[in-house]
């Protein structure tokens, strides 16, 4: 077994892809193009295209993040406990207002399982223990 530890003092500055105050560690590899990392992102941070090589999930573990694609143009926020799955080659941007922590999945292909994909129905009261509920 190795430990791993993604805290952001283990995370290096990303100085590619139009980026400002965002740092990255990878995490580990997968056969082919199969890679797990962590995105730290500070208030006001920004990534204006990352890398679209390979399909990605954007797993949120703290904060929210939005998520902005070209084409169809769409803007969408992701809180924690909540992510998005993104095609090869799909143009995207991110940005947080507030900081973030993100685990990245990202392999050749990547399709979004129906049993996690979010529907009115299936999440409808849905919290997080830390969540407060106002009744």
């Amino acid at each position: 077994m190795n430990v791993i530890h993604f805290t952001h003092a283990a995370t290096d500055p990303v100085t590619a892809f139009g980026a400002t105050g965002a740092s990255f560690l990878p995490i580990a590899d997968g056969q082919g193009n199969t890679h797990i990392s962590c995105l730290h992102l500070e208030s006001n941070a920004k990534v204006s295209s990352p890398s679209l090589t390979d399909a990605a999930a954007l797993l949120v573990v703290h904060g929210r993040i939005t998520v902005a694609t070209e084409s169809p143009k769409t803007q969408i926020n992701v809180h924690a406990g909540t992510g998005a799955v993104l095609e090869k080659d799909e143009a995207y941007s991110l940005k947080s207002e507030e900081g973030a922590i993100l685990l990245i999945v990202e392999a050749q292909e990547l399709t979004a399982h129906a049993r996690a994909t979010s529907t009115p129905k299936r999440i409808a009261g849905a919290t997080w223990p830390s969540d407060r509920v106002v009744r």
